[in-house]
């Protein structure tokens, strides 16, 4: 019976606010979670690369993949292979040969492997992958004592071709940052919402956009956009640039980095949640979850995980044009529709992706190995 697990992943310097957007955020979340339900928990983080230029990364990703085995081999030596689980999160993708490596080095140690992949970038990996890229994914979920999904997608693709245990395990938020009901808003403006990475497959410069649209046709809209950078300052630039040069940019607040106790606030005054993404990393989204959890209305792009989560095809955008995503907007406005899709989100968030709704299940999944 497991009763402690050694985790990897993207966890990053736990005494630092997390990097890259959502990754970090999911790993220390999930952390969390399990120590909260009575788990032990041991970790190496994988390093984060940040090197820009592609012969940078590959050299930073090569040397520092090597680094974090040894750091792996030399913490689970300490270990004892029966009470102890090896959990590895990971996006996969290009990094299925390094899952191999890592799970075939755990196994032989004597470790039951469990793998959690995060977000949907495995799906088009997979999809677009030649023989021998399945074959090593299919072999490498085989090695694992269960395999644990952010998104039903993903065990809707590997079960006709394993017979590990899968299961389903979304983002979640804590009960406690979930409000019994909705948070009071004012009724004199329309507020528009982006928290994240400010990065070019986030598509920031679609909301601005999309708020600009807006503001031709109504004079209460504002807009709200926090985020550290992604991996191209340039982008940042551009989107500061976007935001000096709007005509509307009076009606705008731009802020960094920031934690999540800024953001839950700014989410108590703001209405709708934009979320234009194309990432292809993108699995069940840190923010789009907690902005459901506040009783923010997402409109969201038909990408990944995203329809299956809000789980209202009114709220699903195909495609990225600005003008779709106005649109979804003023429909909703129009049709005074707000209140009960507000409170729809909400509930939804409670009831499918909140920490009582999703932890007691994985944690007693982990226990049983």
């Amino acid at each position: 019976m497991a009763r402690k697990l050694f985790v990897f992943g993207n966890i990053g310097d736990l005494h630092e606010l997390p990097k890259g957007g959502g990754g970090q955020t999911s790993c220390r979340r999930v952390m969390q979670g399990f120590k909260d339900a009575g788990l032990e928990i041991a970790h190496v983080s994988r390093h984060f690369a940040e090197w820009e230029g592609k012969l940078l990364h590959v050299i930073e990703v090569l040397f520092f993949g090597v680094t974090d085995l040894f750091k792996i081999f030399f913490h689970l030596r300490k270990e004892d292979p029966q009470s102890t689980v090896f959990f590895h999160m990971t996006f996969s993708g290009p990094l299925l040969p390094y899952e191999y490596i890592v799970t075939k080095m755990v196994r032989m140690m004597g470790f039951k492997s469990v793998m959690y992949l995060q977000g949907g970038q495995f799906l088009h990996y997979y999809n677009k992958g030649g023989k021998r890229y399945r074959a090593l994914f299919a072999k490498v979920l085989n090695m694992q004592a269960t395999v644990m999904f952010e998104g039903k997608e993903g065990i809707d693709l590997v079960r006709p071709f394993t017979t590990v245990p899968l299961s389903h395990f979304p983002s979640y938020t804590f009960n406690k940052d979930i409000p019994s009901t909705l948070p009071k808003r004012p009724t004199d403006t329309v507020r528009l919402l982006f928290f994240g990475r400010i990065d070019a497959n986030k598509n920031i410069d679609v909301v601005i956009k999309c708020f600009e649209a807006l503001c031709t046709r109504h004079d209460n809209i504002h807009l709200t956009i926090i985020g550290g950078p992604g991996n191209s300052k340039a982008y940042v630039s551009q989107i500061d640039q976007m935001i000096a040069q709007s005509p509307y940019r009076d009606r705008i607040e731009r802020h960094g980095l920031s934690p999540f106790s800024f953001i839950k606030e700014k989410m108590q005054s703001h209405h709708f949640f934009i979320f234009p993404t194309s990432e292809p990393c993108e699995g069940h989204s840190n923010a789009l979850s907690e902005a459901m959890s506040q009783g923010l209305i997402p409109i969201v792009s038909d990408h990944n995980f995203n329809r299956s989560i809000v789980g209202d095809d009114r709220l699903v955008v195909k495609g990225l044009s600005p003008s779709a995503f106005a649109e979804k907007v003023e429909t909703i406005l129009d049709e005074g529709s707000y209140e009960t899709i507000a409170n729809q989100m909400l509930e939804r968030e409670r009831a499918l992706y909140s920490y009582e709704a999703v932890n007691p299940r994985i944690t007693q999944e982990l226990e049983a190995l």
